[in-house]
């Protein structure tokens, strides 16, 4: 496998003990996981998902447009990343920039930092403040431990909040009951090896644990002009989950991930050019689940996360701290009720290069928030109503609402038409109200982009319609139409160029031409996604999608 001299030496030793460790022990037989049988399609529309409502429901009942991708669909796909496995959601714009990063979005606005698109492992937010958008590099996770990833397409402000404008990912990973004994998983090609293991065991009654380790080492792809694209990286991810059930009214949960990681790349910026990216953080999360009587329930959450990344573009050190608290009420046979409270604490400290600056450079954000949502069956065993929404305050915006309406008409069990309105945000991220980016644009101009502090969120009012069906029990469709109102949308505004200096009263270059970040745009999108699924044999699923 090729790779650089340097980061030959520099990798770290655990994640070279990993793949040594997964070498050696690859002939060790794996445990056997429970969803090694695939489920039939009829089967698969009464998983139950968690995303869309904050609730357990049938996947049929959703009212929205939601994928899941099961654990056993991951396995036999053979993808080795969650970015990878996500290039099977209709719906979803996935592309892959270079060797080390991605560019994801949902319908529409891709690119490398991306902003309207939450994205979740467990329940914990991988978004980052700085730009509201996802270093999908981080986001390593041991697919060997993915219970199911479920992908709305849509909004999802009222009940996840600010930037859950154009979908909402939720990566699920399997109890720790579900992943007892050895597993080894070893492989390699001309670009790339790689190497996990994990084990399993249990404490007690009803405490059960797992702890793993992984990493790998990829090379540089190649260059369309020739030789290495300087885009090699390497990652090693190590981690640990404890679940403790306690009876029939209490689960708790604690875990916990840590990795290290180096890539070469090329920046956009050639004052920049080729530089390496430095890569390391770790989180720690713990959830409780009390069950107080058949009609109440609650669940408690808390995480830390901490990560550090440094590159010739800027460097940044964040910790956050995350509290939320969620309610399930049944108030009647056809009413169910969810409110919940949010705080969140997040500090950063950037460290400046020639070309970018973020000010200030150390900063303290506050978020709080706040959601209730009413879900009433109107007519019984056919149609469904709910109203919510999300109050919201960060210290850029002030104030936000996130009110939603959605319907869910079943005509028959095997049909589902829906629909729904709702307004989400995009809050400002750091960039938008303190960045200073320096760019040649050409050999006599500079192009200067300025945050401005009055930069306000950018908002989206939804409406989508969809239909999902189980033709027969080997047959499945499911579409949806969507148009997007978009307003407050980030633009640049041009002022006067400065020069460089004045010869006899004559300006001379290169001129520096700012441009202001602000919300002088707006805009519509419209589409429809379509995904049809056959099961000839139950060892074989074809599926279709189109996406326009």
């Amino acid at each position: 496998m090729r790779r650089s001299d340097r980061r030959s030496e520099s990798v770290p030793l655990w994640c070279a003990a990993t793949l040594a460790l997964a070498l050696a022990l690859v002939a060790v037989p794996a445990a056997a996981d429970d969803d090694l049988t695939s489920l039939s399609l009829e089967a698969l529309m009464d998983i139950e998902v968690t995303s869309v409502s904050k609730r357990a429901e049938k996947l049929s009942e959703a009212a929205a447009a939601i994928t899941v991708i099961t654990g056993d669909q991951l396995r036999r796909s053979g993808f080795r990343s969650i970015p990878e496995a996500l290039r099977m959601v209709p719906g979803l714009d996935v592309a892959r920039i270079d060797a080390n990063k991605w560019a994801i979005s949902s319908r529409g606005f891709n690119g490398r930092f991306a902003n309207k698109l939450l994205v979740m492992i467990d329940g914990r937010s991988v978004y980052t403040p700085a730009f509201s958008g996802v270093y999908w590099e981080f986001q390593d996770v041991m697919i060997e431990d993915v219970d199911r990833i479920e992908v709305i397409r849509g909004p999802g402000g009222t009940m996840w909040g600010a930037n859950a404008v154009n979908g909402v990912i939720n990566i699920i990973t399997k109890p720790a009951i579900d992943t007892q004994g050895v597993l080894v998983s070893v492989g390699g090609g001309t670009h790339e090896l790689f190497g996990a293991t994990r084990f399993g065991g249990k404490l007690g009654d009803g405490v059960h644990y797992r702890a793993y380790t992984r990493g790998f080492d990829m090379s540089d792809y190649d260059s369309p002009s020739g030789g290495d694209a300087h885009d090699g990286w390497y990652a090693g991810r190590g981690g640990f989950r404890l679940d403790w059930d306690m009876g029939d009214q209490d689960q708790l949960t604690f875990q916990g991930d840590y990795f290290d990681g180096e890539a070469d790349q090329t920046n956009q910026n050639p004052l920049i050019g080729r530089d390496t990216a430095d890569f390391r953080g770790g989180n720690l999360l713990a959830r409780w689940s009390h069950t107080v009587s058949e009609r109440s329930s609650t669940q408690t959450q808390i995480f830390w996360d901490r990560y550090h990344r440094d590159e010739g573009f800027v460097g940044e050190t964040r910790d956050t701290l995350d509290f939320d608290f969620q309610h399930d009420l049944t108030l009647s046979v056809r009413h169910d009720l969810t409110w919940g409270l949010s705080y969140r604490l997040t500090t950063d400290d950037i460290d400046p290069t020639g070309f970018t600056t973020l000010m200030p450079t150390s900063q303290t954000d506050h978020l709080v928030a706040g959601f209730v949502q009413s879900q009433y069956e109107l007519v019984e065993n056919r149609l469904v109503g709910t109203l919510g929404t999300k109050l919201e305050y960060n210290e850029y915006s002030g104030f936000e609402v996130q009110p939603s309406a959605r319907l869910l008409y079943t005509p028959h069990a095997n049909h589902t038409f829906w629909g729904a309105v709702s307004r989400a945000v995009r809050t400002p991220a750091r960039i938008d109200h303190g960045i200073s980016i320096v760019t040649p644009m050409d050999a006599l101009t500079i192009a200067n982009f300025v945050g401005d502090t009055d930069f306000d969120a950018e908002d989206l009012i939804a409406y989508e319609l969809g239909y999902r069906a189980v033709l027969r029990p080997d047959l499945t469709v499911d579409a949806a139409a969507f148009v997007f109102d978009y307003d407050d949308l980030r633009s640049f505004e041009q002022g006067a160029p400065i020069p460089a200096g004045f010869i006899m009263g004559i300006p001379i270059p290169p001129f520096t031409v700012p441009l202001t970040f602000d919300n002088r745009v707006e805009a519509r999108s419209r589409g429809f996604e379509l995904e049809a699924a056959w099961q000839p044999r139950d060892f074989w699923n074809l599926t279709l999608g189109y996406t326009y």
